[in-house]
């Protein structure tokens, strides 16, 4: 399924839940296009065992980097528009793994960049779904793997 741009949404940070990990994926895609951290943390959980990997970079564990991380990027452009293609899901009671394709369009660029191969993993609570684990990396379309070579024995 492909997304348009997901559309900019009206924010309550208080109390903020999601009755479903699409509801919170859709807030999540929506408050990194406003550019929005409050409500870009709202949709991660509370606690501080979270995880965000971006493109190319360093992981940041626990809320404080990983609200820095979203702040850096949001500081880095003036807008961002993103289209969202879900590539494969993976659902059980309490936690939803989406593997989706970014399709992201910065400041004031008219096509998107090489497409961001990302995973999102959400986790039910006692107050809804949050997010857990966010994991992008750039999509190397056509790209073949690379040969593998006998190797020394480690084990």
């Amino acid at each position: 399924m492909r997304h348009s741009s997901i559309p900019f949404f009206k924010k309550t940070i208080q109390g903020m839940s999601f009755s479903t990990p699409e509801s919170a994926e859709a807030s999540f895609y929506a408050a990194f296009e406003a550019r929005d951290l409050d409500a870009m943390m709202a949709v991660w959980d509370p606690s501080d065992n979270i995880a965000c990997i971006h493109p190319m970079a360093a992981p940041l564990n626990g809320r404080g980097p990983v609200a820095a991380g979203w702040q850096s990027i949001f500081e880095a452009a003036e807008q961002f528009r993103i289209q969202v293609e879900i590539a494969h899901q993976i659902h059980d009671a309490t936690q939803v793994i989406h593997v989706v394709r970014e399709y992201l369009v910065i400041g004031q660029d008219t096509e998107p960049r090489q497409p961001i191969l990302a995973t999102n993993i959400y986790r039910k609570a006692d107050d809804g779904w949050h997010l857990v684990l966010h994991h992008a990396s750039p999509l190397q379309v056509g790209v073949h793997p690379p040969v593998r070579t006998a190797g020394h024995v480690l084990h």
